[in-house]
């Protein structure tokens, strides 16, 4: 999807889907940086999703960028990722593309695929780019296109926690703002009503996400052993984004 950088000469945003404003292989770099908190965020939660993700599946990454997550996985996963902009998949295609690995283009709403065809739908931190009717459309075409009994997993950021501070740190400081580019907020109650209200049974919405990744700015290890310690409840509350698993109805 696409991400805004602010210039901080003229306090401009441009869409960063354009080559002069920010390589489309900026997130992936990251990742693979393997230091620091922007990556330790990334690992983890890639993680968090692998955990969760059915072994021996067919799985679609709708909002895929370049690839990053699809790249993280073992053998045995069938994938294809989608996303609105050319400018990610030619990274995503260059990097991950393989036999079980297939990426292509989607309309923001629209997914041109069969319905039935997934075992399981990843959705990473996508629908707080788009309008709430625009996003509820989305869901739906994944819910269409996951088979019957088939899982969501999906993350957003928490806006009933300390997220929005943390967002408007990075907005002023980090190389990358979402000033006026997150534009729908959704807190636990929200989102899980939303994903009822579009088809979804066995919605479960908790947030996760709050110290370990800071951490990483003391040490890339002692970040994970932050994440094994921290109070799994107090990250259930206050964590700073919001995980969701949902499924498709069997009948």
């Amino acid at each position: 999807m696409k991400l805004i950088k602010r210039s901080r000469k003229s306090g401009r945003t441009k869409s960063a889907v354009y080559p002069d404003d920010i390589d489309p292989a900026y997130y992936d770099d990251v990742f693979h940086r393997a230091r620091g908190i922007q990556s330790k965020w990334h690992h983890l939660k890639f993680s968090r999703f692998r955990r969760d993700l059915p072994s021996d599946s067919d799985h679609l990454d709708v909002g895929c960028g370049p690839g990053t997550f699809i790249g993280t996985l073992e053998t045995g996963h069938r994938s294809i990722g989608a996303d609105v902009s050319e400018e990610f998949l030619k990274i995503a295609r260059t990097r991950y593309g393989g036999d079980n690995r297939t990426f292509i283009q989607m309309k923001p709403d629209v997914l041109e695929l069969d319905s039935n065809s997934f075992d399981v739908v990843t959705c990473i931190e996508v629908i707080e780019h788009m309008e709430e009717e625009q996003a509820n459309r989305l869901l739906g075409e994944m819910l269409r296109v996951l088979r019957p009994g088939g899982a969501l997993l999906m993350s957003t950021p928490n806006y009933a926690s300390p997220w929005p501070i943390v967002e408007n740190l990075v907005n002023r400081f980090g190389d990358v703002s979402y000033d006026h580019h997150h534009i729908t907020s959704y807190t636990p109650l929200r989102l899980s009503g939303t994903l009822q209200s579009v088809g979804y049974s066995g919605v479960e919405v908790f947030s996760w996400m709050l110290a370990a990744p800071f951490a990483a700015a003391l040490g890339w290890r002692f970040a994970d052993m932050v994440a094994d310690l921290e109070p799994n409840g107090v990250v259930r509350r206050w964590g700073l984004l919001l995980y969701a698993k949902a499924f498709k109805p069997s009948v």
